[in-house]
């Protein structure tokens, strides 16, 4: 009885193979760029213009004693500590977000921490210069500042989440080029 030819197993001796490193990698053709997502220009230009209304409106902070009355509809003077807060904060916020934006736009990560860090100092800020004004509205103690600045801190919570969602938008798209 004869063996046939294709029995299913391999017969022969092996050679020892010498890989030369200069071959191993080989040029498999021109490398494409990725096109980079355009959403993080959007959002950072939108961050930088943000920043930028916060330090254009800062010195207008000055004039939010016009027109303040109190519960009684009596005339008041907010506290010196209201304006340096207001208009510190306002500064540095804008400046970081400004920053914060044009790292955006040139496909930085750090820029998208960098806003949510600014997000935060205002969101702060807002909750302290809300309890000064509540305190100046109220002659008589009834706490009105305390409560301004609960209520400044769960809505500005808010707010700055929908706006936090809105700049992290090129983290979560795949192809965001994001370094």
């Amino acid at each position: 009885m004869e063996e046939e030819q294709n029995s299913g197993t391999l017969e022969g001796t092996t050679e020892p193979t010498v890989v030369d490193a200069g071959r191993v990698f080989v040029n498999t053709g021109p490398d494409f760029p990725v096109q980079k997502n355009q959403a993080a220009k959007v959002i950072g230009i939108l961050v930088i213009i943000y920043g930028a209304m916060n330090l254009l409106g800062s010195p207008f902070l000055l004039l939010s004693d016009f027109g303040a009355t109190d519960i009684e509809g009596n005339p008041i003077s907010y506290p010196t500590e209201y304006f340096v807060v207001s208009i510190l904060s306002a500064i540095i916020v804008g400046a970081i977000t400004i920053f914060a934006g044009y790292q955006i736009t040139q496909y930085q990560k750090k820029g998208i921490w960098l806003t949510f860090a600014a997000f935060a100092i205002g969101w702060i800020s807002g909750i302290i210069t809300s309890a000064l004004q509540g305190d100046a509205m109220d002659p008589d103690g009834l706490g009105v500042g305390a409560a301004s600045g609960v209520f400044s801190g769960i809505c500005g919570i808010f707010c700055y989440v929908v706006c936090g969602i809105i700049v992290a938008i090129p983290l979560m798209l795949a192809d965001g080029g994001m370094e």
